[in-house]
């Protein structure tokens, strides 16, 4: 926290020179007073004066600042991974602007200029951190923002608190607006409460506020239905114990052999693919409801992976999420049931069927394995009569090892395009099949070397079969 004492120190030194009020607010405030040891990368300061002439001395002092929003004083330094921004003062005063902000955790300053420095708290901020409690500034805080109200739920999440009974009905209250904000804000604070829920309370804590219910569809619809052969519970309450699994595997409470983590730290935009693979993993059956058809006291739901992928690929471009981030989910969604499907098939061919899904779904298939892992987790862990458990996840790990393999074959290759055009004079779509085809013959062990692979494709041009 080093760069934070020297800026302070830096800061106290110019404004002795240039004149003016400083003070340090936010987010920072909040984190060291709920934790000692927290280490905020971002910090926030305030100040009341000719802010050119003090971003002027700053930028001397080898701090430099560009603007987010120059129109209304608003400027960000970078330091390595952490972010210093200074704004102008809003209002008269600086308990003025402490009234606009949301909680009265984040409407704490402590004044830096001057002799000595000095906590300025009006809201009482310390007091609802000490207790534990989310408390709106005002009645209009949450009303002229309701994007604050997911910020809150992320608070909740993050530090364990509660909000307290007049800010809870306001989110009651104004929820429904949340969807009428920009789709880019939403989507920002919607993940961000991804990101921190290391324990899979998101959902839970959304839907307790009727939060969730406006931002995902069907999620009523979906508490009415989902008891079937396979299931004693709802498809909501399914969905998040799956979505509940998945966390459970990053925090090393589950584990599956094979499956290497460090894929889902890969970063789609601003997000980890965990937060994406969370998020898929909680829409896995929101199909269930289009698809739900009953005969009888047969229940079924055919298909529901299909129809849960397009609602799924909507949902995403409504949020504006990035397009990767999309074709991400749809793809996990849609292909989640492909390997229960294969399991329960009781091929004697099952090499074949893993090539076919490999080929398919190939860039998702790790994503894939591990939904359909905590989906069947998620479901035996109510109901197991014949320990599928255990079997399914030795499945799911022979296919973590079967997928290894493929990828192996794939990354070397015996033959690449230009060898099938000149020794075959083949081209065209004929190539691209011939090259394939040596891959599913390597995969299924049928072919080993070069030559093997040649004389094979010879013999099929001969016959006419390519």
């Amino acid at each position: 926290m080093d760069y934070v004492k020297d800026f302070i120190k830096s800061t106290r030194e110019v404004i002795s020179k240039v004149g003016g009020e400083v003070y340090l607010v936010g987010g920072y405030i909040r984190d060291r007073l709920i934790s000692i040891t927290a280490q905020p990368k971002d910090i926030d300061f305030i100040f009341n004066g000719n802010i050119e002439k003090f971003m002027e001395e700053l930028e001397n002092r080898q701090y430099k600042f560009f603007p987010i929003k120059q129109e209304i004083g608003i400027y960000r330094c970078m330091l390595g991974n952490n972010s210093i921004d200074i704004s102008l003062m809003e209002g008269d005063s600086i308990e003025e602007d402490l009234k606009k902000r949301d909680f009265t955790m984040n409407a704490i300053a402590i004044k830096l200029s001057g002799d000595k420095v000095k906590v300025i708290d009006p809201f009482y901020g310390r007091r609802s951190i000490d207790n534990r409690i989310i408390k709106s500034v005002t009645d209009m805080s949450l009303e002229n923002d309701p994007i604050r109200i997911l910020r809150g739920i992320r608070f909740c999440i993050s530090y364990g608190m509660h909000f307290n009974l007049d800010t809870e009905k306001c989110i009651e209250k104004l929820c429904y607006k949340i969807m009428d904000m920009p789709m880019e804000r939403v989507f920002k604070e919607f993940m961000l409460i991804l990101e921190r829920d290391d324990y899979g309370k998101a959902f839970e804590v959304l839907d307790n506020y009727g939060i969730l219910k406006n931002i995902i569809p069907y999620i009523e619809e979906l508490k009415t239905i989902g008891k079937c052969a396979y299931h004693i519970e709802d498809v909501f309450t399914h969905m998040n114990l799956t979505y509940c699994v998945f966390k459970d595997i990053l925090n090393g409470k589950v584990s599956v052999k094979g499956l290497n983590l460090h894929v889902f730290q890969d970063k789609i935009g601003d997000f980890k693919l965990r937060e994406y693979m969370s998020l898929a993993c909680f829409l896995h059956d929101i199909g269930k409801y289009e698809a739900y058809r009953k005969d009888g006291d047969k229940v079924s739901f055919w298909g529901h992976e299909m129809k849960g992928a397009a609602i799924a690929r909507n949902f995403c471009r409504n949020m504006k999420f990035p397009k990767k981030a999309e074709s991400y989910i749809e793809n996990i969604v849609e292909g989640h049931m492909y390997p229960l499907k294969i399991f329960k098939q009781n091929s004697k061919d099952k090499k074949n069927d893993f090539y076919k899904f490999f080929s398919k779904y190939d860039g998702y298939i790790i994503e894939i394995l591990t939904a359909a892992y905590c989906d069947n987790y998620a479901t035996r862990m109510l109901l197991d009569v014949e320990n599928e458990k255990v079997r399914f996840k030795m499945f799911i790990e022979d296919m973590l090892k079967e997928y290894e393999l493929y990828c192996s074959i794939n990354e070397n290759k015996i033959l690449n395009g230009n060898d099938v055009i000149q020794i075959l004079n083949i081209s065209g779509p004929e190539v691209k099949n011939a090259l394939e085809d040596v891959i599913r013959l390597r995969y299924l062990g049928k072919i080993q070397t070069r030559e093997e692979a040649l004389n094979y494709l010879r013999v099929k041009i001969n016959n006419n079969y390519i």
